[in-house]
């Protein structure tokens, strides 16, 4: 059974947000921060000041830089 759309019918669904991933409007909250999309799978904590990856990048540029500075 289908339930008519009203505006903040459920707390754990964030209306008009796109997955930046599908683009599809199937985003929903798990914990406070954190968004999982139900289509594909994608899934952010906002809590994470970081994303996954940025620190190795951030340490790679460092020492690329380390290595040009002494040459």
């Amino acid at each position: 059974m289908l339930v008519p759309y009203r505006e903040g019918s459920h707390p754990h669904h964030p209306h008009h947000l796109e997955c930046p991933h599908c683009g599809r409007h199937t985003i929903v909250t798990k914990a406070e921060s954190y968004y999982v999309c139900l289509n594909c799978g994608w899934e952010r904590d906002l809590a994470n000041a970081w994303p996954r990856g940025s620190v190795e990048v951030l340490l790679f540029i460092g020492a690329v830089l380390l290595v040009l500075f002494v040459l």
